[in-house]
């Protein structure tokens, strides 16, 4: 299957990193498989935020005015729950983007973690601490709740 690079990012994504080999600036895991992409992680999420009318820094700002998150800043990406936390700040080069799928968390070593999606048979490692991603992910989470609950409080 071949994706638009125009939407590479969707539901179907368990995590999206930095990828330095000839014209490819991204790699793309999703649930059926990997994707490489011409534009940096940040653009690609930068276009999926624009899908909902909105951009990535957008995004960022509210959630930072919002629920007071000024670093790695957990992102919303659309109201139907799409969303993402960087596991460093997302200008390091070394930042995953791990997105709202189940998965659990295996020690390495004291700063690097597996993230397995058993679902899917697919694992990353990533250099941060187990704790980093248990935090980071609570943070998504307490996102989530946040702008559904808002989302609830304005229906008519």
């Amino acid at each position: 299957m071949k994706k638009n690079d125009e939407n590479l990012i969707d539901r179907s994504v368990l995590f999206v990193e930095n990828y330095f080999e000839t014209e490819r600036k991204s790699r793309i895991i999703t649930k059926s498989g990997e994707y490489y992409s011409r534009d940096s992680v940040l653009t690609l999420i930068d276009k999926a935020c624009m899908m909902f009318a909105s951009t990535y820094e957008g995004r960022v700002k509210a959630t930072r005015h919002n629920l007071k998150q000024h670093k790695k800043t957990t992102l919303l990406i659309s109201e139907d729950g799409l969303a993402a936390y960087p596991t460093k700040s997302p200008d390091n080069p070394d930042c995953v983007w791990i997105f709202n799928h189940h998965y659990r968390l295996e020690t390495i070593t004291p700063n690097r973690t597996r993230i397995l999606f058993d679902e899917f048979n697919v694992s990353a490692e990533v250099n941060v601490s187990i704790g980093i991603l248990q935090k980071q992910r609570g943070r998504m989470y307490e996102m989530i709740y946040f702008y559904s609950s808002v989302r609830e409080r304005n229906k008519f």
